[in-house]
């Protein structure tokens, strides 16, 4: 009988973790409280921004004092991991027949990754040319620009990349745009998720 209580415990444990996996509301739930804490770092970059001065030529007159540049990378940590959440929501829905009464003991492949522009390409969501340069902006980050000093390998340094029009840009920045660019398509994203698993006509 005590052999059997761990197998047992493993048992239960594994029906948990598939039913918390495969519910699409508990994503959705996660991506929201992430966009709690973000929005209240949110202010803070946008009050760091708006005290940025550059001239007609667009060269930088001004950069401000103090720690609100350090908030960039857990504000945008953070908006990533929501966007991730969401687009895992619709994966896990999009998928449900195929993982419905199954027992799973790890994340499946297809949404076991960080890449978010790759997340939009499975769910079928067509981006702009400035979404594609966010998501992939937002991924890098994730991935390890606001967690680690250095990348997870040797090409993860590099500055720039190569986007589906084939041209070259630089990604190893953000913006005051952006924060307006992350509303219009988390907007975007969720209107997604309320007509793909609600119905809506």
């Amino acid at each position: 009988m005590q052999r059997k209580k761990p197998q047992l415990n493993e048992y239960f444990s594994s029906i948990q973790f598939s039913d918390n996996l495969t519910n699409p509301e508990l994503w959705i739930r996660k991506a929201e409280e992430l966009l709690v804490a973000a929005r209240i770092l949110e202010a803070y970059v946008g009050r760091y921004w708006s005290k940025i001065r550059v001239d007609k030529s667009g060269r930088l007159t001004h950069l401000p004092r103090g720690k609100g540049r350090h908030i960039f990378g857990p504000y945008f940590l953070l908006i990533a991991y929501a966007i991730e959440d969401y687009f895992k929501a619709l994966l896990v829905h999009k998928n449900q027949k195929s993982l419905r009464n199954r027992i799973l003991n790890n994340i499946p492949s297809y949404i076991n990754t960080h890449d978010l522009l790759q997340l939009a390409r499975k769910v079928g969501m067509t981006v702009t040319m400035p979404e594609e340069d966010l998501l992939v902006r937002l991924s890098s980050n994730s991935i390890w620009k606001a967690r680690y000093p250095v990348p997870t390998g040797p090409n993860g340094i590099a500055a720039t990349q190569k986007f589906s029009d084939g041209k070259t840009y630089l990604t190893a920045y953000f913006g005051p745009k952006d924060i307006s660019l992350i509303h219009s398509f988390l907007d975007r994203l969720v209107k997604n998720i309320e007509e793909t698993m609600h119905h809506v006509p």
